[in-house]
């Protein structure tokens, strides 16, 4: 049996190679044309989008490491299917069981390697493109002033601002809007009827004129205070060039697995207490949503396993690329299950849990039902077979 899984497993790992890395550029390349129409807006070195890509890489790993394997399995056999290895395994006594034990062992490897990946270096690569990308929004905002369009470069910081039209005599920024501390809940809003963007000492300042600023009451009521102004600065986090700095404003998906339970742990002692329990009861479902796709996602090597397997088998002639559209299609379904589930966790229509495992229970579940059957057909043929007799083969030069 070790013969076998060594060959098994020799069949297995060319396919995955190739897989992952075709898995991985094709899933990295949406985030290359997005971040390439920052970087030429921006105008700074390429050097830097080569870094964000590298970020990057680890959380499209996340996802084409269970793709690469269900792939990889489907072709392994698909080929052992082809060459009719598969029968003469079965015609030697080799079971079922022999043939799925070594790509169950694998693809539990591969979801603790997945595991780790999610862990340990998913959380650093996302902390360190957010710094980054924060850097290279801030640089130079000029570049990027669109009329009607709500700018996200201090979105991290709590802020949003837009402006609708520029008046074409003075230059200046008309009807701006701007919105501060968007995620504690109560934003502090300020509307002037215009506006100019400067930098002083290489720091960006908007100079808001004719305005007015309404802030949220401090009795934590609904009303809000209104503040009159005819001319008011506000410095704004941007720099005329691109400087580096530390970024520590975390997210669920900036979090490690212990530090997101703690952080879960902390949401539900805070919604007893919230002023703002909706707001809050939003973020404890997002941060849920995150802490059991952490795990999901990795298991989910071990669902496409339990599925491709029996697949495979089921393969006849010719079943190469019949066993990768086959692979493709789960995958799609697969994901489609993971959006939805998704979706469904954060607006509170099942919990966290239950949507984020999902797609792994249906995908589990299919597999499992398929190798049953599988079994169940070599067990029902050989008692199809039992009072078979061999043909009697008689010697006619004997007879004469």
């Amino acid at each position: 049996m070790r013969i076998l899984a060594r060959y098994i497993l020799k069949e297995f790992f060319p396919p995955f190679i190739i897989a992952l890395i075709c898995f991985t550029f094709i899933l990295i390349f949406d985030d290359l044309f997005r971040l390439t129409n920052l970087f030429v807006k921006k105008g700074i070195s390429p050097l830097y989008l080569v870094e964000l890509l590298i970020y990057v890489m680890p959380a499209t790993v996340v996802l084409s490491l269970p793709m690469a394997a269900l792939v990889a399995i489907l072709l392994a056999l698909g080929r052992l299917s082809t060459n009719n290895e598969i029968i003469a395994m079965k015609a030697h006594g080799v079971a079922f069981h022999h043939l799925m034990i070594p790509f169950l062992v694998v693809v539990a490897v591969l979801s603790i390697v997945d595991l780790g990946l999610m862990d340990y270096a998913l959380p650093r690569a996302n902390l360190a493109y957010a710094a980054l990308k924060r850097d290279i929004q801030r640089h130079n905002p000029a570049f990027v002033l669109e009329e009607a369009t709500v700018m996200k470069e201090l979105e991290t910081e709590g802020k949003l601002w837009m402006y609708e039209s520029t008046d074409r005599k003075s230059g200046r920024m008309q009807n701006v809007k701007i919105w501060d501390g968007i995620w504690n809940g109560r934003p502090r809003f300020s509307h002037a009827q215009e506006a100019t963007l400067g930098f002083e000492n290489g720091r960006a300042m908007l100079t808001l004129y004719d305005g007015r600023t309404y802030e949220p009451a401090t009795d934590n009521s609904d009303g809000y205070r209104v503040t009159k102004f005819q001319q008011q600065n506000l410095a704004l986090q941007l720099t005329e060039d691109l400087e580096r700095g530390t970024f520590h404003n975390q997210t669920p998906r900036s979090m490690r697995i212990a530090q997101l339970g703690a952080f879960v742990d902390t949401l539900e002692g805070a919604l007893q207490t919230s002023k703002n329990p909706e707001f809050t009861r939003k973020k404890l479902r997002f941060a849920q949503v995150e802490y059991h796709k952490k795990f999901s996602i990795p298991f989910a090597c071990l669902a496409f396993g339990l599925m491709g397997i029996p697949l495979g088998l089921m393969v006849k002639q010719s079943g190469k690329m019949i066993g990768f559209g086959i692979g493709l299609v789960v995958i799609l379904v697969y994901y489609l299950l993971l959006q939805v589930g998704q979706s469904t966790g954060l607006n509170g229509m099942l919990s966290p849990a239950l949507a984020m495992w999902l797609p792994n229970i249906v995908i589990g579940a299919f597999g499992i039902a398929l190798s049953i059957r599988v079994m169940g057909e070599g067990k029902l043929r050989t008692w199809r077979d039992r009072d078979r007799k061999l043909p009697l083969v008689v010697n006619r030069k004997a007879e004469s």
